[in-house]
């Protein structure tokens, strides 16, 4: 997908006038990012809100102590940094790239002009606010009251709808991933992680080729998102 293409298909932007793609399309650019660099970091005060063109960015919460905890990735068509409209500082979430991706990113004091300019850009901004704290909302929960294999089923699933690709033996998550990575969005440890991802195995409903799962039994894989004791 084109870089105007993204622009024209963000939610954000709706009902705005064709005037205000214009400018938008005219102060983007588009960026390339190395894989590990961040797009903003905690305390910092971002100047850009970003689509992602390709690649992924991961959002993370840190601690000033330096613990980090994955909240979830954005890929393709994807935007984010709408924070820094707020003109604060980045109080818990980070953004991370994990992969050589390529990245628009608008300057925020564009947003805002066109925001204030057209009311229906702010209404739009804070539907997309209100199911992202949704979204957060749900993930709390399953950390607070879901076993790990719960919370490890529920974040192969969320992989395997947004990067799956179907072939004859299942659904094949098409993005490497280790271990400790999943360890880090179930919040559970690699060790603990690892002996699940082997049950899973043990009972046909993935396997584990190179750094890639591929999910043999989606509906085995959704029973196990269900609350049981451990």
């Amino acid at each position: 997908m084109n870089f105007e293409t993204v622009i024209r298909r963000c939610p954000w932007f709706n009902g705005a006038p064709e005037s205000a793609f214009e400018t938008l399309i005219e102060a983007a650019r588009l960026k390339r990012f190395d894989q590990k660099k961040y797009l903003y970091r905690l305390g910092e005060e971002g100047e850009f809100v970003y689509a992602v063109v390709s690649g992924f960015v991961r959002i993370k919460i840190s601690s000033i102590h330096g613990q980090e905890f994955a909240i979830t990735e954005f890929s393709c068509n994807a935007w984010l940094g709408e924070f820094t409209l707020t003109n604060q500082p980045a109080r818990m979430f980070e953004a991370q790239v994990l992969d050589n991706s390529s990245i628009i990113q608008i300057p925020k004091r564009v947003v805002k002009t066109l925001a204030e300019e057209h009311p229906v850009i702010y209404q739009n901004l804070f539907l997309a606010q209100a199911e992202k704290t949704l979204q957060m909302c749900e993930l709390l929960g399953g950390m607070l009251f879901y076993p790990l294999a719960a919370r490890l089923a529920g974040r192969l699933q969320w992989f395997a709808q947004h990067y799956g690709i179907q072939t004859n033996e299942g659904i094949l998550i098409d993005k490497k991933m280790t271990q400790q990575e999943l360890a880090e969005l179930a919040r559970g440890s690699r060790q603990r992680v690892n002996k699940i991802v082997k049950e899973f195995e043990d009972e046909d409903i993935l396997i584990l080729t190179g750094q890639k799962y591929l999910i043999k039994n989606m509906r085995a894989l959704k029973a196990k998102t269900q609350f049981k004791n451990e």
